[in-house]
């Protein structure tokens, strides 16, 4: 083997060895810490669930019947039901999870991601915003458009997008909640 070959050679086989046991530590920690993970998601969603209908103190989720922007249905054990809604706002999709009581009323709706503009729809996520929705039935808009949902001063995209997803929400409850 020529030097100029052994100069090539040698450094490729150092950095395929780095390179594997670089991916072997990897997956070893992915396999450690994805059980881990996974419980402290779903401990993160019950609490999620429960701070939108905080009556109830299990759920349990509905296989097969999400549609159109919701994600998932589950039953709380008060007869209620969360729904997990994605919707279109001004930045991208926004994640909530809105309660609906066996009345059709809501019991609470929570912002759990969003991509919208800080200090303006990204106010989606306060109190002061999202505790105007508790008790109210279908239909559900801002009040620019009739409803009565105060929208986020400058930012009535955002508030129309989850009163939009609030009033599917709603509207799926209507329609399938006495089903199940």
């Amino acid at each position: 083997m020529s030097e100029s070959t052994r100069e090539i050679i040698h450094p490729m086989a150092v950095l395929f060895l780095v390179a594997a046991v670089a991916a072997m530590l990897l997956g070893f920690v992915y396999e450690v810490t994805k059980e881990p993970i996974a419980q402290q998601e779903a401990k993160q969603l019950k609490l999620s669930m429960q701070s939108v209908m905080p009556s109830a103190t299990a759920f349990e989720e509905l296989e097969g019947v999400a549609e159109g922007n919701i994600t998932a249905v589950y039953q709380s054990d008060t007869d209620g039901f969360v729904l997990a809604v994605n919707t279109l706002g001004y930045g991208g999709s926004i994640s909530l999870l809105v309660g609906v009581n066996a009345d059709g009323t809501t019991s609470g709706v929570r912002i759990l991601s969003h991509s919208e503009t800080p200090g303006l729809g990204a106010r989606s996520t306060e109190p002061e915003f999202y505790e105007q929705f508790v008790g109210m039935t279908s239909p559900v808009a801002v009040t620019k458009d009739g409803g009565q949902v105060e929208a986020i001063t400058s930012a009535t995209v955002t508030s129309r997008a989850v009163s939009n997803g609030v009033e599917e929400a709603l509207e799926w409850v209507a329609q399938k909640g006495g089903a199940y």
